[in-house]
């Protein structure tokens, strides 16, 4: 298999448990980002700045737009809001890509202490459970016992196939992409691959890992040619109050499905590990959660 990108990360599968019932918003990635980020930060501030600031400019830009070395991807979304009993668990997942996997243990630390903040407006206190290797099976943390073996990094998977003639993509989690400071609602097949090359492209040239740049900018060519035949997408308003900006910021993004036709067979590898990577704005928090099924 002739591959075209690399991108090593290191996946935690997390489960915390609830200590008194709670009513947790319904998409969980904002509330567990900050959470983690404000422990994390008592923990170890080189890790903290590392994951949370790598890249960031001085002064605040909403139009900047970085590329963080994790992701967070919380669990499903219930509507209206996410009724968790005393004693039940919350299973999210949190990858850290290539080089911040040096962190992980700083991450794990901060983990074990999150009971002392809690999660959501309440601050509804939970502990931690397990961590899991969720690429190997291994178990990482559990019962306050590290198992250093389960530290082991994985490599994004690449998927080839031939004859490809066309492709559903099912949008799980609200994709944003902006264009000329407008949120994007009709996704072409130009656009889809060109914020996944650019995505991995960022990724690996921050934080290890290697991309063939000329394929890339060649299946950006070819794009052009997918038509879009069946767009049944709608617009999911969200909305998280940031402390940094004071202010409440728009997350609203689109859910549903798009089915593409044509020569899809060299954007096999692309669509595939997006699927673990994300696409468009606000990955960190798990937006663009993408699932491909070719045809």
């Amino acid at each position: 298999m002739q591959k075209h990108f690399e991108i090593n990360y290191l996946p935690l599968n997390i489960s915390l448990t609830a200590l008194e019932q709670a009513e947790l918003p319904p998409f969980l990635g904002s509330t567990l980002r900050g959470v983690i980020g404000q422990t994390l930060l008592r923990i170890d501030k080189e890790a903290s700045a590392y994951l949370y600031r790598n890249g960031e400019k001085p002064s605040l830009d909403t139009n900047q737009v970085i590329t963080k070395p994790y992701m967070i991807i919380p669990p499903e979304i219930s509507v209206p809001q996410t009724i968790v009993p005393q004693g039940e668990k919350i299973n999210f997942e949190f990858l850290l890509f290539g080089n911040a996997s040096k962190y992980a243990s700083s991450l794990i630390l901060a983990l074990e202490h999150i009971q002392h903040f809690g999660l959501g407006a309440y601050r509804y206190p939970f502990c931690l459970s397990e961590i899991v290797n969720s690429y190997f099976q291994r178990l990482i943390w559990r019962n306050g016992v590290f198992y250093k073996q389960g530290m082991n990094t994985a490599v994004v998977p690449i998927l080839e196939l031939e004859k490809v003639t066309g492709a559903v993509i099912k949008i799980c989690t609200p994709l944003r992409i902006r264009h000329g400071g407008k949120m994007v609602k009709s996704i072409s097949f130009e656009t889809l691959i060109r914020n996944i090359t650019n995505r991995i492209k960022m990724i690996t040239e921050r934080y290890g890992g290697w991309i063939d740049c000329s394929e890339a900018e060649r299946i950006q060519t070819l794009a052009a040619q997918v038509q879009i035949v069946k767009e049944d997408v709608r617009v999911e308003p969200m909305a998280r109050y940031s402390n940094r900006a004071g202010r409440k910021m728009d997350f609203s993004g689109i859910i549903g499905e798009l089915e593409y036709k044509g020569d899809l067979t060299p954007f096999v590898p692309w669509l595939y590990g997006a699927q673990r990577l994300h696409v468009g704005r606000n990955t960190t928090f798990g937006m663009g959660k993408i699932q491909v099924y070719f045809i």
